[in-house]
């Protein structure tokens, strides 16, 4: 599944651009299938910031799968290179369950819009590979898979395509 998104932020891409490397646990309140935002790991080398984030979602579980389901399923490791001179970042994404749960891999560019404006764009590949779900029995699997394939499906999308409107949305906040 691909997915795209795009969105014109109503600030600087300088500040657009810092707000989202080095504080996006504060857009969290202003996206709602978002519970929180940990960073974990950050480093500078070669020009360029790579930062470990652990985003933690929020979202209703079906009550088909509920009692198969890991809570880990709703929570994932954000691995991202930013590029300071091009204003985008490449990332990946990784199930706290397992490496093999899904494939997602993306990139984000901030481009200045005329005077004070920012165009975030958001462009991903999403594959995911719901019969590697640990903790569904092999007996239902062919009935489970589906819930929890749409469930992962259900997580990531709004979460990597709301960011643009929580952006506005706290800008227009503070």
């Amino acid at each position: 599944m691909r997915l795209e998104s795009s969105e014109i932020i109503n600030r600087p891409v300088e500040e657009v651009y810092k707000l989202v490397r080095d504080d996006l646990a504060k857009l969290v309140p202003y996206m709602p299938n978002v519970e929180k935002i940990d960073v974990k790991k950050r480093s500078e080398k070669n020009g360029k910031v790579e930062i470990i984030n652990h985003w933690y979602a929020k979202a209703e579980i079906p009550s088909l799968i509920k009692k198969f389901l890991n809570p880990d399923l709703l929570s994932w490791k954000d691995y991202a290179t930013w590029d300071d001179e091009r204003y985008c970042v490449d990332f990946k994404l990784e199930s706290t369950l397992g490496k093999d749960l899904y494939d997602c891999t993306g990139t984000n560019t901030f481009k200045a819009k005329g005077k004070g404006k920012t165009e975030l764009k958001i462009s991903c590949e999403i594959y995911i590979h719901a019969d590697r779900v640990p903790g569904v029995p092999r007996i239902l699997a062919s009935k489970v898979l589906p819930a929890v394939e749409g469930l992962i499906e259900k997580i990531l999308a709004p979460n990597l395509t709301s960011l643009g409107k929580g952006l506005n949305n706290y800008f227009d906040a503070n």
